[in-house]
């Protein structure tokens, strides 16, 4: 696969009026200054790295920017160090303690909100982890331990990343979404065994259809609350023909340097009201870093008849 190079070459002054663009036409809220900061910040990884846009159907929500990476930067202490994130609490360290417990593990990247800042960290296992295995973490939350024989039940089985979540002081763990798993009947039951209103056939149709073969199964944890919060099935380069509400409609027309861009959609369950995600690649090749340089498979394997 040959890497597809954007004919607008990325600049910070752009971008920051991308995300200003962006976040007006969703009415979403911007912080010119701290989102500058943050193209300040980590200009090196922005010029890099690629770069996506994100919203939420939510209503008030903001726009998300952010940079993949794999490199050996603390991007972590960068943040610290300029005053984006403080504290040391277990979501601070459990980067840390995931690179030091799993060989091939890496930086991630980071999740910018455009009227927060930063947002989450991300990082990679290294690859397939099996849930076993993350018992030696030390700064995982109590309710995350608790859902051991949930995620049996539920096919749950290998984790790819996690996120440390400073915006909802909370951390997300990913999941491959199992072959075995991605069907009507697995999905109704982690909705009735969530708490969340039941999908319409259209809706569970929708998602099995616009399947990759790298899918993924996001959920959220608290320290301080013993529930799952919520979870997420993620499709990762959909094809055309997705449906999605209004706000992320509009979304879609987020200027890009792309050419064809990628899109991402995420539908979140749980107990709160569902809600819906979308991605869109701002700069550089993401098919391509994903699949080259992650291991990622964005093959199309969505059940036609589902």
């Amino acid at each position: 696969m040959q890497e597809r190079i954007d004919p607008i070459a990325y600049s910070p002054e752009r971008l920051l009026r991308d995300i200003e663009a962006a976040s007006y036409s969703i009415l979403a809220p911007f912080d010119r200054e701290r989102t500058q900061t943050a193209l300040e910040v980590f200009d090196e990884e922005f010029r890099c790295c690629v770069v996506q846009l994100k919203a939420t159907d939510k209503p008030g929500s903001g726009v998300y920017y952010r940079f993949f990476y794999n490199g050996p930067k603390d991007l972590t202490r960068v943040a610290l160090d300029h005053g984006l994130i403080a504290g040391d609490g277990p979501n601070l360290r459990l980067q840390n303690e995931v690179l030091e417990r799993f060989p091939g593990a890496t930086r991630a990247g980071l999740d910018f909100d455009s009227s927060f800042g930063l947002a989450k960290v991300w990082t990679f296992t290294g690859g397939p982890t099996p849930v076993g295995q993350l018992q030696g973490l030390q700064c995982l939350p109590a309710s995350l331990r608790a859902h051991t024989e949930f995620f049996a039940e539920h096919g749950l089985r290998h984790v790819f990343f996690f996120a440390s979540d400073y915006q909802g002081s909370t951390m997300n763990v990913y999941f491959g979404w199992e072959d075995d798993c991605r069907n009507p009947e697995w999905i109704a039951r982690m909705v009735q065994a969530t708490g969340g209103a039941a999908p319409s056939p259209d809706l569970t149709r929708s998602i099995l259809q616009s399947q990759a073969m790298s899918g993924g199964v996001g959920l959220t944890f608290s320290w301080e609350r013993p529930e799952l919060l919520r979870w997420c099935l993620y499709s990762l380069e959909v094809p055309e023909g997705v449906e999605l509400p209004e706000r992320l409609q509009v979304f879609q027309q987020a200027p890009s340097l792309n050419v064809q861009p990628q899109f991402n959609v995420a539908w979140s369950f749980g107990g709160q009201r569902t809600y819906v995600k979308l991605e869109k690649s701002y700069s550089r090749d993401a098919t391509y870093f994903l699949t080259q340089q992650m291991g990622g498979d964005l093959r199309r394997r969505g059940l036609q008849n589902a």
